[in-house]
């Protein structure tokens, strides 16, 4: 995405926090869900003209389908979450108060955070790869200026350049100093300057390089920080995942940032089998991208918008037909349907057929989308242990369940070789006195021999289901509440 910068316009805020506070005054206005909505769309013009235009010119404006944004009431959400997040985040970091003064002052000094009360938060976007998230949250990015320029507020000189929001790619090995260069390139491209990137380098030391990160993210009021890709984290080496969390909760915590995790359904894994992991990821929640069913009206209204786009000398209507066999190739997975959509259309052109037909995107899906076939056909069965396969396809559920039944069965392991375990007879007393005390029948020896709770959630067919039935599943369990704050 290119960088954009504003010199600041401020607008007075409705809400009582937010008022007196230039870094939120100068952001865009709340939007409203319908203004939302029209402004995430993007639907590039329909040229009926161009279906007359030479083939090799056609298959250029194909591309065009690509840039298209249907917003839906996922996208309402995100915007929604991503406001209140970037709004509240900057509630603690007021640059008119001293007390914003003074913590500045002590991270330019090294001497850490005290009483500094952060307002950050968090939350994660988590998805099958191809759904949507990425453009989702582009589109969502967009409505923002990246870098904004302050010169006076209030009648006095503020002079500062602040940046709203920096999006960054998790390192492939899940390393901090990755994510530490990765950072000053992109705080480079906000300010349009090559002042950083260059400067900090890995030969000068871990602490030293998270230190200068954390002091810059400061200086120019960083709104929000996007790791994407948090997925690569689980390829990190022995003890990188929990040092890069360990961080990230630093930012929140110390420095005031919010972070937004956003990955594959297979990130899951990272925050779940630690419970303060788990409230590291979903203080707003989880903004979760599912697969379209075919029944779904969003489905259609998704099919509809991008059929409307075609290059074809003859113009094909979407029959029942058509809408199935797209379906039934794409899985309802969005990026499964635009290439198809694109592919279908070349071949149509470059062959001579010039039109579309159900025959038309089972051959293009045979011979130019072959490599998805297993993974299609993981999806078309819903089967978990054959999406389990596939570490993205398995859903935020699925993965939820497994490892809940994992960690049951363990216990339950662990608790027969407990059981196993015969005690030794103490010295002075006699076979006969140990003899009947082992024949008596202590309190609770009865109900141990037989299935505890624990072992019968194990075994039964939905666990997840079981654990709410019994009250021990509890729905706000994530919750990234303050008392939590200092874990």
């Amino acid at each position: 995405m290119q960088s954009s910068q504003n010199f600041a316009e401020y607008i007075d805020s409705p809400v009582l926090e937010f008022q007196g506070n230039p870094l939120i005054e100068a952001l865009p206005p709340i939007l409203c869900e319908s203004d939302a909505a029209s402004r995430i769309s993007h639907f590039p013009p329909l040229i009926d003209e161009e279906k007359q235009l030479d083939k090799s010119v056609r298959l250029h404006c194909i591309d065009r389908i690509r840039s298209i944004v249907q917003p839906l009431p996922i996208h309402l959400e995100l915007e929604s979450a991503f406001s209140s997040l970037l709004r509240s985040g900057y509630v603690g970091r007021n640059p008119m108060s001293t007390s914003t003064v003074r913590h500045l002052h002590s991270l330019s000094t090294g001497r850490g955070s005290e009483g500094f009360r952060s307002t950050a938060n968090t939350f994660s976007l988590v998805g099958l790869s191809g759904i949507g998230k990425s453009t989702a949250l582009e589109s969502i990015l967009r409505l923002y200026p990246q870098t904004i320029i302050h010169q006076r507020y209030a009648g006095r000189s503020f002079v500062q350049m602040q940046i709203t929001w920096l999006k960054l790619d998790c390192p492939f090995d899940g390393s901090l100093s990755g994510l530490c260069r990765a950072f000053f390139r992109a705080i480079d491209h906000a300010i349009g300057q090559d002042r950083y990137a260059n400067s900090y380098r890995a030969r000068d030391g871990l602490p030293d390089l998270i230190q200068r990160m954390e002091q810059v993210a400061s200086t120019y009021f960083v709104g929000a920080l996007l790791i994407d890709e948090i997925q690569h984290l689980r390829s990190a080496r022995t003890g990188g995942k929990d040092n890069m969390l360990n961080f990230f909760v630093n930012l929140i915590n110390s420095i005031g940032i919010p972070v937004v995790f956003i990955g594959t359904n297979s990130m899951i894994s990272l925050f779940s089998d630690v419970l303060r992991n788990a409230r590291r990821g979903c203080g707003l929640g989880a903004v979760e991208f599912k697969r379209f069913e075919k029944d779904d009206p969003l489905w259609r209204m998704m099919v509809e918008s991008l059929w409307a786009y075609q290059w074809c000398r003859e113009d094909s209507p979407l029959t029942d037909e058509l809408f199935d066999t797209l379906y039934d190739l794409t899985q309802g997975v969005t990026d499964f349907l635009v290439k198809l959509l694109i592919l279908g259309q070349r071949f149509a052109i470059q062959s001579g057929e010039e039109r579309l037909t159900p025959s038309t995107f089972r051959r293009v899906s045979d011979t130019k989308m072959h490599i998805l076939k297993p993974a299609l056909a993981a999806l078309r069965s819903r089967d978990p242990r054959q999406l389990n396969r596939f570490e993205d396809l398995l859903p935020i559920d699925d993965q939820l369940q497994v490892m809940m039944t994992l960690d049951v069965n363990d216990a339950q392991d662990r608790l027969a070789l407990l059981r196993s375990i015969t005690p030794m007879p103490r010295p002075g007393i006699s076979s006969e006195k140990m003899e009947n005390t082992s024949r008596a029948k202590p309190i609770g020896v009865e109900k141990s021999r037989q299935l505890t709770k624990s072992a019968e959630i194990a075994q039964a067919e939905n666990p997840l289901e079981r654990l709410s039935e019994e009250g021990w599943l509890n729905t706000d369990v994530f919750e990234f509440s303050p008392p939590h704050r200092k874990v």
